[in-house]
């Protein structure tokens, strides 16, 4: 408890130096185009990190940033609710699923940088830039499960001892979640089975969003979840007794992402705003926050694994949108029975 108690005290901290506005998802207090010296980010990512670089950024352009943060699937809501009169400029964060998804609404930018970025994780036909590279990983809480009963690779999430303790969001609402699974199924072979072997598996339980899975997880109420790295190494790095397992069977690489959004209000703040997200500046910090920068002329951090050290492959977003409703149909029948 004290350690999330510090993380409290430090997140706050962190906030109260931010002097740019941050506002909940429904609460905007004015029309944004009445103001043009600002630009309004639909935030999916946390404020740990996505705050920090938002407030250089206004303090280097003289740009007022207005991060308005919430869930990937309600952001995706919002800016397809306001495609005829748009109230936000940029989407960052969340899965690249989140941006195949809403192509249609997002502004065909021609990032000036895009050459440096990972040839896998190129800016996805103008429409979106990969901002950062994200396995996705098994973690298991080492005060309940030891090293020698831990799960070493997917499989082993399908053994009876494990069943009811797998923290997991519900996928039919939650990306990352879906991704993780839908990961786990291909990397297994592709049987279809495993959708219903695994909602078997979680006997029920599920948490009530993916950035909940660590969180309990850490807490001791489950002894092992799946999730992108990323939230795994956070809570590790603020002292959590948790452990990440790079699935023997192999895994996918997924990146998170961000995009001006069409016919935005503030159209040039926003591609300033972009452009400053992926300039390497930015990027060089990102192990700061324990993320991988997709940009090519920038390392790894040195306390995260080399992804050449990691049997992985790239992410297949596109198959993972056009598959998705077929997941979960099958998801909702599992669960059913």
């Amino acid at each position: 408890m004290l350690i999330f108690q510090r993380m409290q005290i430090l997140c706050a901290a962190l906030l109260l130096g931010v002097n740019f506005i941050l506002v909940g998802c429904g609460t905007v207090r004015q029309d944004p185009a009445d103001d043009e010296n600002l630009v309004v980010v639909y935030n999916c990512g946390t404020e740990d990190w996505t705050a920090p670089i938002a407030k250089e950024f206004q303090e280097e352009t003289g740009i007022q940033v207005r991060l308005v943060s919430d869930s990937s699937d309600a952001l995706m809501t919002r800016v397809r609710t306001e495609q005829e009169n748009p109230r936000g400029d940029v989407l960052w964060g969340g899965m690249e699923d989140t941006y195949i998804f809403l192509a249609s609404y997002l502004e065909r930018y021609e990032y000036p940088e895009k050459d440096a970025l990972r040839g896998n994780f190129s800016c996805e036909g103008a429409a979106f830039c990969s901002m950062t590279m994200d396995p996705y990983v098994i973690a298991y809480n080492t005060d309940l499960v030891d090293a020698e009963h831990a799960p070493a690779g997917w499989s082993d999430l399908l053994n009876p001892q494990f069943r009811g303790h797998i923290a997991l969001a519900d996928p039919t609402k939650s990306i990352s979640s879906y991704d993780v699974l839908i990961t786990m199924m291909d990397v297994l072979g592709g049987d279809s089975a495993v959708i219903s072997r695994m909602a078997d598996q979680l006997d029920g339980r599920v948490t009530s969003t993916s950035a909940e899975q660590i969180k309990a997880l850490a807490d001791g109420a489950y002894m092992v979840t799946a999730t992108p790295e990323q939230a795994v190494l956070k809570y590790r790095a603020a002292g959590a007794h948790i452990q990440i397992v790079y699935p023997q069977e192999g895994t996918r690489v997924s990146s998170t992402g961000i995009a001006v959004i069409k016919n935005a209000p503030h159209m040039e703040n926003a591609k300033k705003f972009l452009n400053f997200v992926m300039s390497r500046q930015v990027h060089e910090r990102l192990g700061v926050y324990e993320r991988r920068s997709a940009r090519a002329d920038v390392s790894a951090p040195p306390n995260l694994l080399p992804l050449a050290e990691i049997r992985c492959t790239r992410f297949d977003a596109r198959r993972a949108v056009a598959f998705r409703d077929e997941f979960l149909s099958k998801w909702r029948a599992a669960v059913i029975k």
